[in-house]
């Protein structure tokens, strides 16, 4: 059984029907209760509570009568909770953070993806990719390369503006390292690969 992966340009809210399409999609041809891990490693601790409690709500709205356990990611287990769950959520963040470190430290999880569904948003579809254009402090860089792209996540919104120069942002991904297909994704934005 194959992985399916899910980029989300950021703020799945934004997106016209308020992430609905999102959510069924993340949860797509699992038996039910579906079992989802939040990670909220991209933010900052002292908020995961509050963001995964509105997790829970911005889910429950989205799945209409469709079951589901939700679990927070812990880095001391999370490939145990990775083997547990059928979709796993990279949540965004700051780039800054601990998350693309602490998935590389234990890359056991990405043996257990097989069959599951992956998403990631603004810095956790930035982690999935080969190289992303940070947009918090203007350069390039190195994600996972789970998926052999380059990514341009918030694309033409208004995220630390007015500093993004976003043709200049395009251009520079499009020339960094190797030859990649550059997946650009605005606010609310999802791609299936």
């Amino acid at each position: 059984m194959s992985t399916k992966y899910i980029l989300v340009g950021g703020n799945m809210k934004a997106a016209l029907d308020g992430g609905a399409d999102f959510c069924q999609e993340l949860v797509r041809g699992f038996d039910e209760p579906v079992k989802i891990l939040e990670c909220l490693f991209a933010r900052p601790r002292e908020i995961w509570k509050k963001v995964f409690d509105d997790a829970k709500i911005f889910y429950a709205e989205h799945l209409g009568d469709k079951k589901f356990i939700l679990e927070l990611a812990d880095k001391n287990k999370f490939s145990e909770q990775v083997k547990w769950a059928d979709a796993i959520y990279l949540r965004g963040g700051d780039n800054e953070s601990d998350l693309i470190d602490l998935l590389k430290k234990n890359q056991d999880w990405q043996k257990e993806l097989d069959g599951k569904t992956l998403a990631g948003s603004s810095a956790g579809a930035d982690a999935m990719s080969k190289y992303f254009y940070d947009l918090d402090n203007l350069k390039l860089n190195e994600g996972l390369g789970i998926l052999p792209i380059k990514v341009l996540v918030h694309y033409q919104s208004d995220y630390n503006s007015p500093n993004i120069d976003w043709e200049k942002a395009y251009e520079e991904l499009k020339n960094y390292k190797e030859d990649l297909p550059i997946v650009t994704l605005r606010e609310g934005e999802f791609k299936v690969f």
